[in-house]
């Protein structure tokens, strides 16, 4: 009786042995890939933007200006997405800019028209889609 034991023994030894070490299969029905966060580069304040570059860049505005500028330089871009400019005036969101962005890299503004009630400490936050920040830009608008 012993000797019929030993071989089935094996044979389940040899089985669990052989299951290790085949590699997983892929589920078809597995999660996509995540996508990765574009990555930002470069983001300023500024003046204007021309040609697709900021011009005059700046944390002081000038009330008599038109506008303030947030210009954002993203690099990589690994698939289409979005991000957001938010615009604070004394910790009150006062606008949230949502912004396309698209690979390989990409450049993206948005603007604030100034009025004679906006002056004093601003500041605005970068964030990706899933709310977390990227960056945080302060600046002031004086009369």
């Amino acid at each position: 009786m012993k000797n019929k034991k030993k071989p089935l023994h094996y044979f389940l030894l040899l089985c669990l042995l052989v299951s290790l070490c085949v590699p997983v299969l892929a589920d078809d029905n597995a999660a996509p890939d995540k996508v990765v966060a574009p990555t930002l580069k470069k983001a300023v304040m500024c003046e204007g933007v021309q040609d697709g570059l900021p011009v005059d860049q700046t944390i002081i505005f000038d009330v008599s200006k038109a506008s303030a500028y947030c210009w954002s330089e993203f690099d990589p871009v690994s698939a289409d997405g979005v991000v957001y400019h938010e615009w604070y005036r004394s910790g009150v969101l006062i606008s949230k800019v949502k912004l396309a962005v698209h690979p390989p890299r990409w450049a993206a503004y948005s603007s604030l028209r100034l009025r004679q009630a906006d002056t004093g400490p601003w500041y605005l936050n970068i964030t990706d889609e899933n709310g977390k920040i990227l960056k945080t830009l302060r600046f002031s608008i004086t009369e």
